[in-house]
């Protein structure tokens, strides 16, 4: 486990929301907007092997990269 802080309001040490990223590729008609593909599957979206994950301070509101909330809690 990664300790978190908040970048922004620097108080929150221990509410937080994680936020993983899912995504379905789509098709759409150009000019109607009707869809004309959607793939079967949802995909985590993924950096390196590694799944993109935000969090979100439930305090001041401040979404941002995992890796901004850990190095924060360092300091």
């Amino acid at each position: 486990m990664v300790a978190y802080a908040c970048p922004v309001c620097r108080t929150n040490r221990t509410r937080f929301e994680v936020i993983c990223k899912i995504a379905r590729e789509i098709h759409k008609d150009p000019d109607t907007g009707e869809n004309t593909y959607i793939a079967p599957e949802l995909e985590t979206i993924s950096r390196s092997g590694k799944p993109e994950i935000d969090v979100k301070c439930l305090n001041c509101g401040y979404t941002g990269n995992e890796s901004l909330f850990a190095k924060a809690a360092l300091r």
